[in-house]
This record gives C-alpha cells, structure tokens and sequence, in this order.
C-alpha cells in the first residue's frame, strides 16, 4: 500500500495552525470596539445641516420624515437618529430644494420666519399640490409646494 507524501502547502497550513493554537485573543472591551467619534453633520427636511447628537434615553420612539428619507436614501444616504429625530447623513436635494408658488414659479425653500404667518393657501393650489403627491409647506412666509403641480 503506498501513502502519497504531503503536498508543501499542506504541511505550512497544519504549521500554521500549531502555531496559532497555544494564542488567545486580546480581551474585548467596549471601548476598543467604539471609537470616539466627532458629531456627524446631518440635514432635516429643508436641508439645513446640524450636528447629530446621540438621542437621550427619555426620547419617544421616531418615525422619519416620509418625503426626507425616500429623497435621502435617492441620494445614496442613509436616515440615523440624532436627539429625538430621524436625518439624514447627507444633503439629500444637493443644497436648496426647488419649491413652487401657486403661480408655478421655481423657488427656494427658506426656513419659515417666525414673526410671520402666510396667508392661507388658495383651495385650487393646494389641491393641484396634493393631487400630484407633494406637499406645501411654508417657506419664508409664503406657501410652496413641494413639487410642480403644473407638470
């Protein structure tokens, strides 16, 4: 009966495993495991940046922004939990959304103004909007949609 010889690349694996087997593994530790890192800037709905800060222990459970994290996650970005809601890791629009008047012009989404309250929204504008699946929402102190209702 003839035993065939072992192949070089047998005999450096079964070296190797020897080798390996008397080591343990540093021990693991929490601490090790996260590494310290700065607050991401994360962007809400309007794309305004922030800094992400870990949620507090008392916060409700959080639902993202519907429109925010489809746009979000189009951007190739991913929706995280900063304080008590949901951003997202980048700027999902690429800067200023473009929003439309009730006359179809293009415009900018600016932060609403607190010391001022638009006039409501004319019927046929907000049911153009909602027809198309946008959404109006305050900009500035006037009422924009979300997307054209014209096209």
């Amino acid at each position: 009966m003839h035993i065939p010889s072992p192949r070089p690349s047998h005999l450096l694996l079964a070296a190797s495993l020897a080798a390996c087997a008397g080591q343990t593994p540093p021990p693991h530790t929490e601490a090790a495991a996260i590494p310290a890192v700065a607050p991401a800037t994360v962007y809400d709905a309007r794309g305004q940046s922030t800094s992400c800060e870990p949620p507090p222990a008392d916060c409700p459970t959080v639902s993202p922004d519907r429109d925010l994290a489809d746009r979000c996650s189009l951007g190739g970005f991913r929706m995280i939990q900063c304080g008590c809601e949901m951003l997202c890791t980048g700027d999902p629009g690429g800067g200023a959304k473009q929003y439309f008047d009730a006359e179809g012009h293009g415009k900018a989404c600016t932060p609403a103004k607190d010391d001022c309250t638009p006039d409501p929204a004319s019927a046929a504008f907000q049911d153009a909007c909602a027809e198309k699946g946008y959404k109006l929402e305050v900009c500035g102190c006037e009422w924009l949609c979300s997307g054209d209702p014209a096209r």
